[in-house]
């Protein structure tokens, strides 16, 4: 894989924080080509200075830059979700569930055929303040959600859930108990299972 592949897709991800958010976002990327032409290995890392978010990895030669995008996106949406209590990347007209990251784009877990290309994600909104008791948000791919609530959303993962994972998803009537820790700006729920 080449520097310029990495670089690529990681700035196709930075324009979709930054247009969406409005935050700085660095790319640093790094180079090994003690071994030279094809056996260079590349890393790749972003970072979001205001939110104290960084992740990288080092990319499979021939990776294409949207599957670098995809697996820097799948590693910091739940943090750029919880620490900004934003709604990102924004399914227009879909409510709170947000876009989550495939190999081509962002896509709808409900209907993975429709896509955002990554690059062109460039919205995000405030969650909708009159729901309550509710799952707001739901990343499949990590098992991790958010509850609405009035007094501030609630984070949870399959650790405080007791139930069936596969029917957790966006709109979901749940009972839960807010312990006294944060995942971000969000409190940390102790308990979560479905409403009776």
């Amino acid at each position: 894989m080449t520097e310029s592949n990495a670089v690529v897709g990681a700035r196709l991800l930075a324009d979709d924080i930054a247009n969406a958010l409005g935050y700085d976002v660095q790319i640093d990327a790094e180079t090994d080509d003690r071994l030279g032409g094809e056996t260079a290995t590349s890393s790749i890392g972003i970072r979001v200075p205001d939110l104290g978010i960084e992740m990288g990895y080092r990319p499979a030669a021939g990776v294409a830059p949207e599957s670098v995008a995809c697996q820097l996106a799948s590693h910091i949406q739940d943090d750029i979700l919880s620490k900004t209590a934003m709604i990102w990347p924004e399914d227009q007209g879909q409510g709170d569930q947000p876009l989550v990251p495939g190999d081509t784009g962002w896509y709808r877990e409900s209907e993975p055929g429709v896509v955002v290309p990554y690059g062109q994600a460039g919205a995000a909104h405030r969650p909708d303040s009159s729901l309550h008791a509710v799952v707001r948000w739901w990343l499949g791919y990590w098992f991790v959600g958010v509850i609405a609530d009035p007094a501030g959303d609630v984070w949870f993962s399959e650790h405080e859930f007791v139930g069936d994972l596969s029917t957790i998803h966006a709109g979901v009537r749940v009972d839960y108990e807010v312990g006294d820790r944060l995942h971000g700006q969000l409190r940390k729920a102790t308990a979560v299972r479905f409403a009776d």
